[in-house]
């Protein structure tokens, strides 16, 4: 009777702890059974400060080197107005061998920054202009990429008119969809006060721009010459301004050239 009891005892003790494990297991399983999915986010809706224009108080951050990679802290801040929440990607166009992007997501409407942050390495000292695409606005930002210290100080000499002409010379014939040479070039005239590693450059026009990068070693009046690159895509007359690249503490940054093409 007593080995019955105990053998009663003992199956009524292992019923129990299976019961109870079973039912832990359950319960552990339901605490981790799936609750309704969350609702997808859609496209956030805003538009970009400045749009078509320039960019609303943008900041530039960090230094831009000709052939040094950007880091992190080469960013750009600029505004925008959410009027819906949800996700977004900002991203600039390519210049230079650089470009500036950002995604997230926007959980609140009103004026935000966002922060661009810049990727790649600026192949040449230029003065760029770049082109923010977001949802169904753009805008545009002014950004130097200077050479590497140390840097001349000099003026662009030029006559008076609007804009003030270089004063230059041009060489070279220029013939639409034929691409310019080594002999397409155009020589201005640059006071210098303090010698050190130079570019001169105009922006692209009608497929055509001119630009030189040098070292001045010496002061005073000077020639430079600028080379042409590029095809011009059309016939006609049309103004291009070369340009300092980087600081010009004196003034005279900029002045104008004509080039007719045939």
């Amino acid at each position: 009777m007593s080995s019955r009891f105990t053998v009663f005892i003992t199956s009524l003790l292992l019923s129990c702890i299976f019961f109870i494990t079973c039912k832990k297991e359950y319960s552990a399983e339901g605490d981790r059974l799936p609750g309704p999915p969350p609702a997808p986010v859609g496209d956030a809706g805003y538009t970009l400060g400045g749009s078509p224009d320039e960019c609303q108080n943008f900041i530039i951050q960090g230094t831009y080197i000709s052939g040094a990679r950007l880091v992190s802290s080469n960013t750009v801040e600029v505004n925008v107005t959410v009027t819906t929440i949800g996700n977004y990607k900002l991203t600039t166009d390519t210049l230079n061998g650089i470009w500036f992007s950002r995604s997230g997501t926007f959980t609140s409407t009103g004026n935000q920054k966002i922060t661009l942050v810049g990727t790649g390495t600026p192949e040449l000292a230029r003065n760029l202009i770049f082109t923010l695409k977001a949802d169904n606005s753009t805008c545009n930002f002014r950004l130097t990429v200077t050479d590497a210290e140390p840097l001349a100080v000099y003026v662009l000499e030029s006559g008076f008119g609007n804009p003030n002409p270089c004063i230059y010379t041009l060489a070279g014939t220029y013939i639409s969809n034929t691409p310019l040479t080594n002999s397409n070039t155009v020589s201005i005239r640059v006071y210098v006060t303090y010698p050190g590693n130079f570019t001169i450059s105009t922006e692209m026009i009608n497929g055509m721009m001119f630009s030189y990068t040098g070292r001045f070693t010496a002061i005073g009046i000077q020639n430079v010459l600028l080379y042409g690159t590029g095809t011009p895509a059309r016939t006609g007359t049309y103004t291009l301004i070369p340009e300092i690249v980087g600081p010009h503490p004196l003034g005279g940054q900029a002045c104008a050239i004509s080039v007719t093409v045939n």
